[in-house]
């Protein structure tokens, strides 16, 4: 799988650090971050295009319709709005402990942190949810061209934690990641480069892992439904 798409998987890994330093657009210079961003969203879908593509190799050689512009094109639109959407989630609730510390009035600690957990459970845990069931779409249109919404959540042949734990220490990684390359950015330590560069493998890891857990789940639910 990872040499099926040798250059946007390299081109995914080498923007990956500038994709995730995108902020609000502070100055000027915050544009060539957007155009990382921009160019890394784009290598990602074609490198998740063609793992999805070799794991459900049988299929891949039977769908003609995802074999051309459409197919990769829809998969691109529902990849980049599943990323966008996650991001903006993971840097609105980034900003959730210093509001909390605020509206709780500095309380203790072990109240503190209780209700920061609970808090961004009711956050995510619908959203990995939403993801684990119908993030078997990215598959399925990478191989139909076709997203297939409405029939995807039954076809889901396994348990969702699996799949919902690993979407979790994926945000988490890149969470981490950003940290550290914000902290780079800012204050170049002998250490940030170091933390920087573990970070972005474990994020390209694990994409690759949870990329992997999508492809195969759909080929089982294809396969459990010709049965």
């Amino acid at each position: 799988m990872l040499g099926a798409a040798p250059k946007s998987l390299a081109v995914f890994a080498f923007s990956l650090p500038f994709a995730l330093l995108v902020s609000r657009l502070y100055q000027p210079s915050d544009c060539l971050f957007v155009l990382a961003a921009l160019v890394n969203l784009i290598a990602f879908a074609r490198t998740t295009f063609a793992w999805h593509r070799v794991v459900n190799q049988r299929d891949a050689k039977d769908s003609a319709g995802a074999d051309g512009s459409t197919g990769e094109a829809r998969h691109l639109v529902l990849l980049a709005a599943i990323t966008i959407a996650v991001a903006a989630l993971g840097r609105a609730t980034g900003d959730v402990p210093y509001i909390l510390y605020v509206v709780m009035n500095a309380p203790a600690d072990a109240v503190f942190f209780g209700t920061l957990i609970v808090l961004l459970a009711l956050i995510w845990v619908p959203v990995l949810y939403a993801l684990a069931v119908y993030g078997l779409t990215l598959p399925r249109t990478a191989l139909t061209g076709d997203y297939g919404f409405r029939g995807i959540r039954a076809a889901m042949p396994y348990k969702r934690w699996p799949l919902m734990l690993m979407l979790l220490v994926l945000v988490s990684v890149a969470g981490l990641t950003y940290g550290f390359l914000y902290e780079l950015k800012h204050d170049f330590t002998a250490t940030g480069p170091i933390q920087a560069l573990l970070g972005t493998i474990l994020c390209v890891l694990i994409a690759f892992v949870v990329t992997t857990m999508y492809a195969v789940a759909y080929r089982d639910s294809v396969v459990e439904s010709t049965r």
